[in-house]
């Protein structure tokens, strides 16, 4: 279960006996001699010292193919220019491991992880191990030299030491890697170019786990979009496999809610290989695991499942297989897919220590071992203590074959062994994939469609018509593929320019046909409807008590001034706000923002877009309504005197000179001039009136005869 087994001490009479037997990389490339095994193929020493496992670790590939070559990370322990790890391509004639002489890390206890993208023509690589930095390099290749040249990097991407580091690329082009370090599980990522990285953090919501735990991670396609996915163990109580999904292009530290892919006693371990179908579209996701069942005190016997399938399907549910019992005694097993014939196969190694390395396979569609331990894949009279088999990341098929590479550390040796998947036929290949793009416009990036003679080699010799076509049950029933559909090859090549599809839909693929070659089949893509903008009348300020007033906007069809010509709807965007919005009639309740959303929710061919605006509106104007006062004598009685406000709101009254108020009485206390001032201080919804004043004049009561005034 734990880490490694036992690290094999090397005197320094050996190291120095194997270095000197080692053979060493002159002006050309070295080839190394094969020697026929049991199974496989022997291949050289990698004796040197702090190389103990080469081909570990249990997530990480070491292989790729490219260009009708398998190529591999192996540590080449000559002085010249210096021991180090180097990329190799195997020469499938003769089975030897040719070295390019291309460096990758000189540090002798690193294991890495190496993704080979057939979209960007680049290779990707990460490496580190338990007490030195993980490192991200990225390489071009030059197929005229066959050779890799460093590009970028090394950036460091993980500081410290830590569990397994493996990479995987999003349908964004960003970079992720994950790895546990310090009993937790992080990621770290790409930001604006590869040779630029953010800060690793914790997957959010992740458990702390044990010293041994590891984690894994692959990409891979929905329905709904490309994601990136992430595995771990956890030995912590209760004993668990965990996976987390990252969406591409959400922010990055949203994730969705982690999966748990069963929890029981001893049911995790920290042996893993994560695999999905690059070109598939459906989201399956296929994991090789082991659990701890055949550990002390587990409880485990010869007929519990040692080595587990298991399948994670678009639904979300997870599925598991027996591979192997702990009667099978497998260990560190990896797994890799093959589309031409829907195989799973899976490689491990027994006894638990170092032995054999074993196979198995089965059908992708009704996955099902054979009891047993499997056929033996790489094995030897000589080399009794192989271990740690590797391959590559990606989905493999009858040009490609099968590769696996392993290591006897006893004697520090490679090992591997090549399966041929079927006989190669000539072929189409997508060497330009078709991009995301909108209903009927021009995909961003057109396909471009290259002949492969039997051989794996472009076909300079095919002039004729290829064909491009929608593959029957992708994307949105009844679209059709806009454009010239139909190209001649130019010397084995056909260049797509105008071609377009006319209805939206998620995970569209398209099939390259051609007389006398198998056809291909793209990587999914989607075609999204076509944006719209909301154009909204401006509408200026208002005022509390103005009448209702109607808002309107017209959908546009993005970066046009072109109407789409559907029809757009108003609501209130905070319920809270100044105003009530039935129709296109707005109707002010308050004082404040006035926010309308208009909204238009598209249809089959333009996308939902809303919009808001703001009104402000700003508080009434009031005045106060105040009649001319009457001529008065001194010693009349109080009289009354009324003022109002055109709110509606209660008037206050003041007296200054011969005068007195209360309420709206006012009572003459001397001969002069007594002035009443109106006053209205406003409220929530009115400004203050202006005041008013009022004079009311008095004189000295006089007594005049009767009938006289």
């Amino acid at each position: 279960m734990r880490r490694y087994q036992l690290v094999w001490l090397l005197s320094v009479f050996g190291t120095m006996v194997a270095m000197l037997a080692s053979p060493w990389v002159g002006t050309a490339p070295l080839a190394y001699g094969a020697a026929q095994e049991q199974a496989g193929y022997s291949d050289f020493s990698y004796n040197y010292s702090n190389v103990v496992t080469p081909t570990a670790d249990k997530p990480q590939s070491k292989l790729w193919f490219n260009d009708g070559f398998w190529w591999a990370s192996m540590f080449n322990n000559t002085n010249s220019p210096r021991p180090a790890f180097h990329i190799y391509r195997l020469d499938l004639a003769t089975q030897n491991w040719i070295d390019t002489g291309t460096e990758i890390d000189e540090r002798p206890s690193t294991q890495g992880d190496f993704l080979w993208d057939d979209t960007s023509g680049k290779l990707y690589a990460v490496s580190g191990s338990y007490s030195v930095d993980g490192r991200y390099t990225r390489y071009g290749y030059d197929p005229a030299q066959k050779k890799y040249t460093r590009e970028v990097g090394p950036v460091v991407v993980r500081p410290g030491g830590g569990e397994s580091i493996s990479l995987e690329r999003d349908s964004t082009g960003r970079l992720w890697v994950t790895f546990t370090q310090s009993n937790q599980v992080y990621v770290n990522r790409s930001t604006s170019s590869d040779a630029v990285w953010g800060t690793p953090f914790i997957i959010p919501g992740a458990r702390t786990i044990d010293p041994d735990d590891i984690s894994g991670i692959v990409s891979y396609r929905d329905a709904s979009g490309g994601k990136i996915g992430v595995l771990w163990s956890n030995h912590v109580v209760p004993s668990s496999m965990y996976y987390a999904i990252h969406k591409d292009g959400d922010a990055d530290t949203a994730w969705q809610p982690i999966e748990t892919i069963y929890t029981a006693k001893c049911a995790a371990d920290d042996h893993m290989n994560i695999k999905s179908i690059q070109a598939d579209s459906t989201g399956t996701i296929y994991a090789v695991v082991k659990t701890s069942f055949g550990d002390s005190g587990c409880g485990g016997n010869g007929t519990s499942p040692l080595i587990r399938l298991v399948v994670r399907k678009p639904t979300g549910v997870w599925t598991a297989t027996t591979f192997g019992t702990v009667g099978d005694d497998h260990t560190r097993p990896i797994l890799l897919l093959d589309t031409t014939n829907r195989k799973i196969y899976i490689f491990a190694t027994s006894p638990t220590s170092c032995g054999v390395i074993y196979m198995k396979s089965t059908s992708m569609d009704a996955p099902s071992f054979p009891a047993g331990k499997g056929t033996p894949f790489i094995q030897s009279k000589t080399y009794t203590c192989i271990n740690n088999a590797t391959s590559t990341k990606q989905t493999l098929n009858a040009y490609t074959g099968l590769v696996v590479l392993a290591a006897d550390e006893s004697k520090s040796w490679y090992l591997h062994n090549y399966l041929s998947l079927g006989t190669p036929q000539p072929r189409l290949l997508f060497n330009q994939e078709p991009a995301n793009t909108q209903l009927s416009q021009a995909f961003g990036a057109q396909p471009v469609v290259v002949a492969q003679n039997a051989q794996g080699k472009p076909d300079s010799t095919f002039n004729g018509p290829i064909t491009l076509s929608i593959k029957s049950g992708t994307g949105t029933a009844g679209a059709a593929l806009l454009g010239t559909v139909t190209r001649n090859a130019v010397n084995g090549v056909a260049s797509f320019t105008d071609l377009a599809i006319n209805k939206a839909g998620g995970g569209y693929q398209l099939m390259a046909s051609a007389a006398g070659y198998l056809g291909a089949t793209s990587v999914a893509f989607d075609i999204t409807k076509i944006d719209q903008v909301l154009a909204i009348e401006q509408i200026p300020m208002k005022r509390y008590g103005d009448p209702a007033f109607s808002v309107s906007a017209t959908a546009l069809i993005s970066g046009t001034s072109q109407p789409s010509g559907l029809a757009v709807s108003y609501a209130d965007a905070n319920p809270s706000d100044a105003c009530t919005v039935a129709g296109s009639s707005v109707q002010i309740t308050g004082v404040g923002a006035c926010t309308i959303r208009a909204s238009q929710a598209g249809d089959a061919t333009y996308a939902a877009v809303t919009a808001d605006t703001t009104v402000t509106v700003q508080k009434a104007n009031q005045s106060i309504v105040f009649p001319d006062m009457p001529i008065k004598r001194f010693g009349d009685p109080p009289f009354a005197v009324n003022a109002t406000a055109t709110s509606g709101l209660a008037v206050s009254l003041s007296a200054s000179g011969a005068c007195k108020v209360s309420g709206n009485m006012v009572t003459l206390t001397s001969t002069g001039t007594c002035t009443i001032r109106a006053s209205q201080a406003g409220s929530a919804l009115y400004n203050p009136a202006p005041d008013v004043s009022r004079d009311v004049r008095s004189n000295y009561m006089t007594y005049l005869p009767v009938g006289q005034s």
